[in-house]
């Protein structure tokens, strides 16, 4: 909604021409509400009304009489008013630790049965790229933006394991390990890539050029014989989204990836810092967060404790009903 403020008679335009007043603010935030915006939306909306009714607050408006100051002081006290009223409740609560409610991670069974979906296209130029991109994205723990961007200039041959060196947060150059699996797969998908192509084809991908390249459906590189530019984070997401949704009945975002990262490292015995090393994150406590905790709901069933007793006919019925 566009603000309109006009410094001789300080008023502004809210829901019409008016005083902002405190119930000006809750009618707007309620007015979102009912039109089903989040409540995380709507903070973020007032944020930019706060800071507009804080610079009405405190103009300096030229005072030509006494009718003028005591306008102006009661302006000023309806728009301070204005200002304090407090944004909407979260949508959603829960009284569980942040642990739990961080994200989502895969189970073993789960990445297994994803990888192994991709068995009857493996051939395919789609099947290959997407099963490099997801396994490199669980085994590294690399971000969406960082794998849209990856290199094969980014992955140099280690001591004991290939390392990649890529622009993360805050311009974080910390280089994370990959195993010969995940080398193995970009480099199927570029020869395969490279090989429908001839030598001098600006598509190519070369070691300065994303790995992850776009595709058009059927699997075919785009005949417009333009430079590689690679997959933006945002196709890196809809590729993730699609190939879970598929395999698993359930779609996960490109993040959860590096969430089932940090969990199963966690899960077969990694230490906290190997972890936090693998993530570059700057704080275990962030680390913590992407490990999450295993929730056994069992553990509360009233039944491991009280033998309850079920006529047998109602028994049958309810065994059938599940």
């Amino acid at each position: 909604r566009v603000i309109h403020f006009t410094e001789e008679n300080y008023t502004f335009q809210w829901h019409s021409m008016a005083m902002p007043t405190k119930a000006n603010t809750a009618d707007y935030i309620a007015h979102c509400k009912r039109n089903g915006l989040a409540s995380t939306t709507i903070v973020r909306y007032m944020a930019a009304v706060r800071l507009f009714l804080r610079a009405l607050h405190e103009q300096d408006v030229q005072l030509q009489s006494p009718a003028d100051f005591f306008f102006i002081q009661s302006a000023q006290r309806q728009i301070n008013l204005a200002a304090t009223v407090k944004n909407p409740p979260a949508d959603r609560t829960s009284n569980r630790p942040a642990l739990e409610q961080h994200g989502t991670r895969l189970t073993l069974l789960q990445v297994n049965t994803l990888f192994a979906s991709f068995e009857g296209e493996i051939t395919t130029l789609a099947g290959k790229r997407d099963l490099a991109l997801l396994y490199m994205g669980i085994t590294s723990g690399l971000r969406a933006a960082e794998l849209a961007h990856l290199t094969l200039n980014n992955i140099t041959q280690g001591k004991d394991c290939y390392e990649v060196k890529v622009r993360g947060k805050r311009s974080n150059h910390d280089p994370i390990g990959i195993d010969a699996e995940a080398y193995a797969l970009i480099m199927q998908f570029v020869t395969a890539w490279n090989e429908t192509l001839v030598d001098d084809d600006p598509r190519r991908i070369t070691p300065d050029v994303p790995v992850f390249q776009p595709l058009l459906k059927g699997s075919h590189i785009a005949d417009d014989h333009r430079a590689s530019v690679g997959l933006s984070a945002r196709a890196v997401l809809q590729i993730v989204e699609r190939r879970t949704a598929e395999a698993l009945g359930t779609a996960i975002t490109a993040h959860d990836m590096r969430r089932t990262c940090a969990y199963q490292m966690r899960s077969n015995g990694f230490e906290w810092d190997q972890i936090r090393a693998q993530l570059r994150h700057r704080s275990i406590g962030t680390t913590e967060k992407y490990v999450g905790r295993d929730q056994d709901l069992s553990r509360g069933l009233l039944s491991k404790r009280v033998s309850f007793t079920v006529p047998h006919d109602l028994r049958l019925k309810l065994d059938g009903a599940a």
